[in-house]
């Protein structure tokens, strides 16, 4: 959000209509002040550039909106395909279990610990310290309280914090399958397994991680189990514009029991069908057929060249971090590494000023970097070249931690 202010002064709204020229030449030299993911010199972000047939077959579906379904009924069959390929990636039970396409992890963290109130009728909802700031916006927009869940040094939440806050007014749980800052799964089976046999439901979080860790398996020959194979695991959010290949904004919120959505609806007798489902009204069928495109242009065979071309250049900024003595705070199981730093704010401005974006955290101190698909080879050993020279220049300056 802009005010006025922030803008730089007052701008009055348009008399009259601009000519296509100069509406272009605006956009155009706004478009070259934003950075661009395909220079591959964007470290610090958890979104990538969309692959590019996904945005031109979706276009023609900019104009409708699945939040009237009655007027797009083939968007919603695509819609209903698109949620069986997904349910059947994260092992979702082959009857009851639904999803719907949602703008991200955000609407999906929200939409889900709406459903986890009002289902239970509960108000309390255990925390890792880890989860993403968009459980903080849901906790406040739905009068719930936190019970923070303290996480080990390596950021996966520990389970005896979660047995020892859990209690008769928990509504949930939620656990990471990816976190923001350090990319750790949480241990989710142990999770699962104390959680089920109390009725607690566990909403997992895989914004990040849920187009990646299904893939692990060819990878590395082994996986982090997080998704509805576990039989605690209620509810899961997945981002396909971070890891999917789909444009902003694509998310999907999957449920282990579909009827549960019925505890979020509400009438809608102007529209197409009586009762609306989720927190917006109007719902942007560009979403779904850019999300399909994606998956299906990609398929298994894609996402796994994908992930083992970006874990290789991951953990190649991981082996360099050792040798200039600033090693990962955690050996990156997904495509995401923290190098231990003590001025970690110092380094990423100055790799800002030669060009580079690199996230700086402070808990604990480091440098973290995100390999998306738009990072290359290329681009990895450029940034290596200008990082080494700054670590060891903020080195010698001997600036105070």
């Amino acid at each position: 959000m802009v005010s006025p202010g922030q803008q730089g002064g007052k701008s009055a709204f348009p008399s009259r209509p601009s000519s296509l020229r100069t509406v272009q030449a605006r956009l155009a030299r706004a478009l070259r002040e934003d950075w661009d993911y395909r220079k591959g010199r964007i470290f610090g972000s958890m979104c990538t550039q969309p692959l590019p047939w996904a945005e031109r077959l979706a276009q023609p579906f900019a104009t409708a909106n699945t939040g009237n379904p009655g007027l797009c009924p083939g968007t919603v069959r695509l819609e209903e395909e698109l949620m069986a390929w997904l349910l059947d990636l994260f092992h979702a039970p082959s009857f009851g279990a639904g999803g719907t396409v949602v703008t991200g992890g955000t609407e999906g963290n929200i939409t889900a610990l709406w459903i986890a109130r009002n289902v239970s009728g509960l108000r309390e909802v255990v925390v890792p310290r880890s989860a993403h700031f968009s459980v903080a916006k849901a906790l406040d927009l739905l009068s719930l309280k936190p019970r923070w869940a303290k996480t080990s040094p390596d950021g996966v939440v520990r389970v005896e914090e979660v047995r020892r806050l859990v209690s008769s007014r928990t509504a949930a749980v939620i656990a990471m399958a990816g976190s923001t800052e350090l990319g750790a799964v949480d241990p989710i089976p142990e999770l699962s397994e104390w959680l089920e046999p109390r009725g607690v439901r566990l909403h997992v979080d895989a914004a990040f991680g849920g187009f990646i860790l299904p893939f692990l398996r060819e990878i590395k020959g082994t996986d982090l189990p997080f998704d509805f194979k576990l039989p605690g695991v209620t509810s899961l959010s997945v981002d396909p514009h971070k890891m999917g290949g789909a444009p902003i904004p694509s998310g999907a919120l999957l449920l282990r029991n579909w009827e549960e959505a019925q505890s979020i609806m509400t009438d809608s007798p102007y529209l197409s069908t009586p009762r609306s489902i989720g927190l917006f009204g109007t719902r942007p069928s560009r979403n779904v057929a850019s999300t399909y495109a994606a998956i299906a242009m990609m398929g298994r065979t894609g996402y796994v060249r994908q992930l083992r071309r970006a874990l290789q250049l991951t953990h190649r900024i991981a082996e360099e971090g050792r040798r200039l003595g600033i090693p990962a705070v955690r050996e990156p199981s997904l495509n995401l590494v923290v190098l231990q730093h003590p001025n970690p704010q110092q380094v990423q401005l100055e790799m800002l000023r030669r060009g580079w974006d690199i996230s700086a955290i402070r808990e604990p101190r480091g440098l973290r970097f995100v390999v998306m698909p738009h990072v290359t080879a290329a681009s990895v050993k450029e940034m290596l070249i200008d990082l080494t020279t700054v670590v060891r220049s903020k080195r010698r300056q001997r600036f105070p931690s």
